[in-house]
Order: C-alpha cells, then structure tokens, then sequence
C-alpha cells in the first residue's frame, strides 16, 4: 500500500514538474522595458519597430512628461532588435532611435529632445 502511494506521489511530482515549468506557465519570458522621457512641448505617440517591421504602439506619453513603456517580446523578436519611434502630434513630426538590441528584462532610456528632432537613446543607469 506504501509503495503504491509513494508511486503516485512520485508520479503527480513529476507530472506537475512537466507541466509547470513550461514559459507560458510563468508569462514566459519577461519584457524588456523604455523609460521615455519628453522633453518635448508636445505629447508624443511611442511604437516599437521590430525585425518585423510591423509597428507595434506601446503608449503615448505627455509633454514634459517620463513614462516607462513596456515593449512587448513580440516587438524584439528572436533577434532583440528594436527600433523606437515617436510620432508628435503638433507637427505630425516623426523620429527614431534607429534599431537596437534590448533582451527580455533590460530597460533603455529613450528622450525626445525639446526641438523634436531627435530620440536619444542611453542605458538604464542602475540606481
């Protein structure tokens, strides 16, 4: 009677372990992360430009304002290649970061300078 109790506990062990550590089970892999910050004196549309090329928007952030944009792996693909493109609504101005790598988890600081011509784009400082 032990034995066959010590079975089934194994065997729903191992069962559970199969098919609870798959990455759909935990929201697979994290996403990566933009804090974007407009400088601006226009509120901005973000989308994220990956291998794809189908521009994914992911918020739209006010003048003067900093948001953190969460950039969906669907956007990086399997190569974690992204661009990062706003579109400002005052003028119908458009720029980009032009293409770069951001993995699962990481952060970049993205900022729309105040003359809207450029995206500037720098690593997250830790702190």
């Amino acid at each position: 009677m032990r034995i066959a109790v010590r079975r089934t506990v194994i065997a729903l062990l191992a069962a559970s372990l199969w098919t609870g550590c798959t990455p759909l089970k935990h929201g697979g892999p994290r996403d990566a992360a933009i804090i974007f910050h407009n400088d601006a004196t226009d509120q901005a549309d973000v989308y994220a430009i990956g291998s794809g090329g189908d521009p994914i928007r992911i918020g739209t952030v006010f003048a003067g304002r900093t948001e953190v944009l969460r950039v969906p792996s669907t956007a990086t693909g399997a190569t974690y290649r992204v661009n990062v493109v706003a579109r400002i609504f005052g003028n119908g101005r458009v720029v980009a970061t032009g293409p770069f790598t951001l993995e699962a988890g990481q952060t970049m600081d993205v900022r729309l300078t105040s003359d809207e011509k450029f995206l500037a784009l720098l690593p997250t400082s830790g702190g």
